[in-house]
Parts: C-alpha cells; sequence; structure tokens
C-alpha cells in the first residue's frame, strides 16, 4: 500500500525535485522490505516421530501465516523418537523439538545441555493399552498375560514401579521385549495382550485397529509430564525472542485448537503440508481430541496453555529419585522455564 502511494504521488509529480524525491521514496521503500526479509529468523523445529495429530498446531500457525507475522521461518522436520530429537537439539541441530517431556530429567542427568520451554501436556498417558477382549480389568489381572514393552521408551524405566505399587507378581507377567519401532505395529496385529506405551493414540474407539482401554500409570501416583518443547541452554541465553515469539504462536495455534474452532483446519494445514504421509484426517482429528484430557493438570488447572506448574515437575523429580534415574536433590527448576509462555491464554 505504501509502494501504491508512492507510485501514485510520482506519476502525479511535475517537479524534477520531486520526482527525483520520489525515485528515492520507493527504493527506500523497497530496500525496507529486502531488509525485512533478510531480517526473518529461521527456526529449525525437530518433531517427536512421523507426522500424526499432535503435530497439526505446528501446521496450523505455519498456514494461517502466524510464524512469519513474527518474523520466524519455521523449518519442521519429522522425527523418529524423543531420545533423537533431544541429542540433536543439544548438539545444536535443531532449535525445538517437541518430545515426550518425562525423558528429559534423565537426558540432562546425562549431561544434554536441554530445558523445557513449552508444556502441552502438563501429565503424561503412559500405561498400558489392553485388548478389550482380554479380560484385563486392573494391574493385577496382567499375571498370566503377555505384554509387550520397548527397552528405550520413555516409560519402560517407571513399569517396575508401577507394578510394585498395584501389587502385581511380575515375574508372572509374559513380558516381550520389542523394538520401539515395532512395537505398536506388533501389538495392533494381534500380538500379546497388552502393551506399555502412551495410551491416548492407541485406545481410540473405533479409530485404531485392535480395541483397547487404558490403565495408567497416574492411577498409582507415577506422575510424570507428557508432550512439550525443548530447547538447548545455548539457545535459551542466546535466542530468547526468537524463542519467545515462537512459544507465543505456538499457544495461539493451540487456543485456537482448544477452542473448538480451529481443530479441522489445523488438521486439514497437517494434511496439506504432508500429503506425500497419507494421513487419515478422521484419524488426526480423534488423536488429538484424545490428547486433550492429559493437557490440564490439578496443580495447572486455570494457568495459560503451555505454562508448566512447578508443582508437577517437583514430583516428577521426586519420582525419578526415588527411582534413581537421576541424582538426589536436583535443581528442579533447571530442568523447566517458564519464560517463554505469554500468561494471558
Amino acid at each position: 500500500m505504501l509502494t501504491r502511494f508512492a507510485s501514485g504521488a510520482c506519476s502525479s509529480s511535475l517537479t524534477r525535485f520531486r520526482t527525483l524525491a520520489c525515485g528515492l521514496s520507493i527504493g527506500l521503500l523497497a530496500a525496507t522490505s529486502s531488509m525485512g526479509a533478510l531480517a526473518a529468523e529461521v527456526v529449525k523445529v525437530r518433531l517427536d516421530f512421523l507426522p500424526y495429530g499432535l503435530h497439526a498446531p505446528f501446521y496450523l500457525a505455519q498456514e494461517k501465516g502466524w510464524f512469519a507475522e513474527k518474523g520466524l521461518t519455521v523449518e519442521i522436520d519429522d522425527g523418529n523418537g524423543t531420545g533423537p530429537a533431544m541429542a540433536l537439539v543439544a548438539g545444536g541441530k535443531y532449535d525445538i523439538a517437541q518430545i515426550s517431556l518425562g525423558a528429559l530429567p534423565i537426558a540432562r542427568e546425562k549431561g544434554m545441555p536441554i530445558k523445557a520451554i513449552a508444556t502441552i501436556q502438563r501429565k503424561a498417558d503412559f500405561g498400558l493399552a489392553v485388548d478389550e477382549a482380554s479380560g484385563i480389568k486392573t494391574p493385577k489381572d496382567l499375571e498370566g498375560k503377555t505384554v509387550l514393552y520397548s527397552p528405550g521408551s520413555v516409560e519402560t524405566p517407571f513399569i517396575d514401579r508401577y507394578l510394585a505399587a498395584a501389587k502385581v507378581d511380575k515375574s508372572k507377567i509374559n513380558m516381550i521385549s520389542v523394538d520401539v519401532g515395532a512395537k505398536i505395529s506388533s501389538y495392533m496385529s494381534g500380538k500379546g495382550d497388552g502393551m506399555f506405551a502412551p495410551t491416548a493414540l492407541y485406545t481410540i474407539k473405533g479409530v485404531t485397529p485392535r480395541n483397547s482401554v487404558p490403565l495408567l500409570f497416574t492411577d498409582y501416583d507415577i506422575n510424570l509430564p507428557g508432550f512439550g518443547l525443548i530447547a538447548s541452554e545455548d539457545a535459551i541465553a542466546k535466542r530468547p525472542k526468537v524463542l519467545a515469539s515462537f512459544v507465543e504462536v505456538f499457544q495461539r495455534s493451540w487456543v485456537a485448537i482448544l477452542s473448538g474452532g480451529a481443530i479441522d483446519e489445523s488438521v486439514a494445514a497437517l494434511l496439506k503440508a504432508r500429503p506425500q504421509a497419507k494421513l487419515n484426517p478422521t484419524i488426526m482429528k480423534a488423536q488429538i481430541q484424545a490428547s486433550i484430557p492429559f493437557i490440564e493438570s490439578k496443580a495447572g488447572a486455570g494457568k495459560p496453555m503451555l505454562w508448566a506448574a512447578p508443582e508437577d515437575w517437583a514430583a516428577t523429580v521426586k519420582i525419578m529419585e526415588a527411582t534413581q534415574l537421576i541424582k538426589a536433590n536436583t535443581a528442579v527448576d533447571a530442568i523447566y522455564t517458564n519464560q517463554f509462555v505469554p500468561q494471558g491464554k
């Protein structure tokens, strides 16, 4: 609009001075526009896995131009698990990653300089997905049954604590170790009576190929955070404005989805961005809806989306110290920050 105004003014100018002035004006506008384009901040994002419903908020924000409004050029790549995503952020290959935050304190214990900058789910859906026809109603019913698990999964270090709290004799369960990349497909194809996993995505009635119900760790006071975003401590120190802009847009996207008005639009944006994945929109929407009950926690009730409750992280640290996954007296506030989360949403 400014360029058009300047051009119009030039065409109506009658003196050489005014013509020269208008030419300079247009040149300045073009230079300013070019500088603005050059000033865009590139943000590289690593996802936790191949595309699924919980990735929709990223693509909604991209499709709506909300990242661009903040001067961000966001590059989004698929992932192959929480562990690799954390390592890539720690190594400076990516600026931000979506991960299962329950793995974060352990990674920090091993020396990864990474930190949570946004909490999507204040409580995790870790537990067991069990076949609805298996007759398993409580953890005790697992005795005599076959259960799949993956040694490298985030929930695995808490299995023994869960079974002990539920007074289950682990020796009476046929525990089958399956690679994390094959566990879901193995269970869904009919192997085993249940599997240890994040349960929300795999217990959706009418969507998953095997009707299953969840048995949750939270029922036995094993409270861990769910999905969230991380960044390196170096990025937090050197690019705080960029991270703040990203988190603000990400919060906006999630709020739009949770309001109910943008869930279909977010799924459409996901499918448009990832046509080669051949995603089913009904399943993507169901996955988003299944994740919503885990966004809130008692300690975080009424707080802004993406805000982490200190009490929740303190409980997580306490459990991990008790299971000797991290050292005693771990500093809770070193694991996460709320500094980038807008407080008004």
